[in-house]
């Protein structure tokens, strides 16, 4: 029988923890999930990770267990719906306590009406201007719409989303992720890479991926998504992750002594680019934000924000171009 063994602490800066004790091999059919002793700290990027796990166990029709021990962290996780994600019961009885404005629990997105609730539940927890939270619900759209079309996870699975607040950090956490093909075979429409590294890297480009014919997806925002992604995190001197298939890119910090770049090329960022790691089938995506009034912040939010209004205005006059009148 497999391991999956959950650590007790995951975040962006410490992601690597997730792949102690595990190789994330389960071709022998059978799971056993072991979370840590005695706590279980986890960022939004960790829930979704486990959450499309749990749709890879349900795809490949794998049996698993769980080794659940009464942990403090339990009424986190349950509430954010780890457990009931993975297909178990809640292990305690708890007060469900109002989330608006401090955290998103896990959500499944396979329609676009589903991703445009998300979008509007996101609100109370950007807890900035409308012009700034219009921004930023551009870009996460982006990528979940990415979920949607490019996933292929089969069964109607689509991907998992889910988010956090923290009042005293003023910090923003978002986890995204589905248990679809993997960014690799998601590429191939757009030019055939030899490796998930080499597919991830170039993803984070902007206008290598974007394929959507919808309304602001056109030529100047295609692929996009990413890219804005990582500029944000950048922007406030955040994390950023994306990890598929055996890879991830994960941003660095950069000293507030020095002064902010954004680099069309990751390579040219200040990060860590990993590959030969255990094997996910699928993609994650984690980002923090600290929601600043700080003159980097706000000149990418008008950059992010004229790009769009420009894909958006042009595609506009594409689409009456078209039009015949008789």
């Amino acid at each position: 029988m497999s391991t999956l063994y959950i650590p007790n602490s995951i975040a962006l800066a410490n992601f690597d923890s997730v792949f102690k004790n595990n190789n994330f091999d389960f071709s022998d059919g059978k799971v056993e999930i072991q979370f840590h002793p005695k706590y279980v700290a986890m960022h939004p990027v960790g829930l979704v990770l486990y959450a499309s796990l749990g749709d890879y166990f349900r795809k490949k029709e794998i049996e698993t267990t769980a080794t659940i021990n009464p942990i403090k962290s339990i009424p986190y996780l349950q509430r954010m719906g780890l457990f009931s994600t993975l297909g178990y019961a809640d292990p305690i009885v708890t007060e469900e306590h109002e989330e608006t404005g401090r955290f998103i629990p896990l959500t499944r997105i396979t329609t676009s009406d589903e991703l445009a609730a998300f979008l509007k539940d996101i609100d109370p927890i950007l807890h900035t201007t409308q012009d700034t939270s219009r921004t930023v619900k551009h870009v996460f759209s982006e990528l979940l719409r990415n979920v949607l079309e490019h996933s292929k996870s089969g069964l109607r699975l689509g991907g998992h989303v889910c988010a956090t607040y923290s009042r005293k950090k003023k910090k923003i956490s978002i986890g995204i992720s589905d248990a679809g093909q993997g960014i690799l075979e998601g590429m191939v429409g757009f030019k055939r890479f030899a490796t998930y590294k080499e597919a991830i890297l170039n993803a984070l480009k902007p206008g290598i991926s974007g394929t959507t014919p919808k309304l602001g997806g056109t030529q100047e925002n295609a692929g996009a998504g990413l890219f804005f992604t990582k500029c944000i995190a950048q922007s406030t001197r955040s994390h950023f992750l994306i990890y598929s298939g055996d890879s991830y890119f994960k941003l660095l910090i950069r000293p507030s002594s020095e002064r902010i770049k954004f680099n069309a090329n990751p390579e040219d960022d200040y990060a860590t680019i990993k590959d030969s790691l255990p094997f996910f089938q699928g993609t994650v995506v984690g980002i923090d934000i600290h929601i600043e009034d700080t003159t980097a912040f706000n000149e990418l939010m008008q950059m992010i924000g004229d790009s769009y209004r420009a894909s958006l205005n042009k595609m506009k006059k594409d689409y009456y171009k078209r039009i015949k009148f008789s």
